[in-house]
């Protein structure tokens, strides 16, 4: 019974700590206009990975795009904030100054005696997505916030769990066969719409201790 009540207490307190994240985006005292006159945002990709996957061919316009459309649905949803494209009656400059996708790999060494694959070492990419935002005060352009910031990172992972294959005729039951969980083939555009949305929690952090 005792374990029963400690694990319904842990839930609570996550979900305590989820519903205080939005609680505190409309916890804003007073509406506030922030404007987005310049949407020139430098985009950058690169790799340092032994073998590119997932970044090689991808569009910096798709990625742009995938980032303000989620920004934008974000702000529409934040209450007492307006997002406007015009200067003119704002209280506060937005501007991106980067967005960024980087891949990068790292090499993990099964470690499983019973396996045929013990001592193989896998190469493994990372995808990290990253966005900086400036805030101005319109009335005062000289005082700038602190930049917010906002990252979002998935890995490739190795796994000896049984996939369908295996279930369907019957091999790996004893999980020494290991495989790479590969991502998915948009998943830089997805992280960049994701950041897009999560970047406005240090935003209304950082207006809301200004106000």
């Amino acid at each position: 019974m005792l374990n029963i009540l400690k694990t319904a207490a842990f839930y609570s307190l996550i979900v305590l700590g989820l519903n205080s994240c939005t609680v505190f985006k409309k916890s804003i005292s007073k509406p506030v206009v922030l404007a987005m006159p310049d949407k020139t945002i430098i985009v950058d990709v690169n790799s340092s990975a032994l073998n590119t996957k997932y970044s090689n061919d991808i569009s910096k316009e798709a990625l742009l795009k995938s980032f303000l459309d989620n920004f934008e649905e974000e702000a529409k949803i934040t209450t007492n904030f307006t997002l406007t494209n015009e200067e003119a009656g704002s209280d506060f400059i937005i501007r991106i100054k980067s967005l960024s996708i980087s891949e990068t790999s790292k090499t993990e060494k099964v470690s499983d005696e019973k396996s045929p694959y013990n001592g193989q070492e896998i190469v493994l990419n990372t995808i990290e997505c990253s966005a900086e935002v400036e805030i101005i005060n319109t009335k005062d352009k000289t005082k700038v916030l602190k930049n917010c910031y906002n990252s979002k990172i998935r890995s490739e992972e190795l796994k000896n769990n049984r996939d369908v294959v295996d279930l369907v005729i019957g091999t790996n039951r004893d999980h020494t066969s290991y495989r790479t969980k590969l991502l998915s083939d948009d998943i830089c555009i997805n992280l960049a719409g994701d950041v897009g949305r999560r970047i406005w929690v240090p935003i209304t952090r950082r207006i809301s201790k200004t106000i």
